[in-house]
């Protein structure tokens, strides 16, 4: 359990650690240390995949466009992209099978009513289309967006749009749902902390 902890923690300082790092590294004249990193990653991310090299060759081909286009300081400013890309695979793809809100709701309530069942995976499809919004956003701020607007979105608004959508869901499940038994945030967390990585676990192995 402590050692899960730690490896999430260490995963969140990662995640919210990095568009200052990228900042630091673009403004301090070594946006090609940064783009390498950002191709290093996706390699390591595909390495599993069928015709990983065609994948390889195809990325290497577009990272070489957008520097062309755009210049070297738009490609790790792409960074954000994988991980917005990345969620939007998981919350889009589990609406074939089971809604990934579905599956994070049953770790507070086992059993699920069919209306709950249907608002996960409208709370799903919510998901899907922040995190698409991102994406295009994410592109927009890479290649038109100035360096400071770009960290301050990726590095702080993101986050607070992120709690924004948590905290507002929380409000409405309990008003749409004045009977449901509901625990409070603060355990929904827990549960999440505490069980939500084999969730996740087993969601990043189907996309390998």
């Amino acid at each position: 359990m402590l050692l899960t902890v730690i490896k999430g923690a260490q995963a969140v300082l990662l995640v919210a650690g990095y568009p200052l790092i990228i900042y630091f590294l673009i403004t301090h004249g070594a946006a090609w240390l940064g783009a390498a990193l950002v191709f290093g990653l996706i390699m390591w991310k595909i390495r599993h995949r069928d015709n990983w090299l065609w994948w390889l060759t195809g990325l290497l081909a577009l990272m070489l466009l957008a520097t062309l286009l755009f210049g070297i300081n738009a490609i790790p400013k792409l960074s954000p992209l994988l991980i917005h890309i990345g969620l939007f695979y998981i919350f889009s793809q589990s609406l074939k099978s089971k809604p990934l809100i579905e599956q994070f709701a049953r770790l507070d309530f086992p059993e699920l009513p069919p209306e709950i069942e249907v608002y996960c995976r409208q709370l799903t499809i919510l998901w899907s289309g922040f995190f698409a919004m991102n994406i295009a956003g994410c592109l927009w701020l890479a290649f038109w967006g100035n360096n400071t607007l770009w960290v301050l979105y990726n590095g702080l608004i993101v986050y607070f749009l992120i709690a924004a959508l948590m905290l507002g869901e929380y409000i409405w499940r309990r008003i749409r749902f004045p009977d449901l038994d509901i625990p409070p945030l603060s355990q929904t967390i827990q549960n999440i902390v505490k069980n939500g990585h084999k969730i996740w676990g087993h969601k990043s192995h189907e996309g390998q």
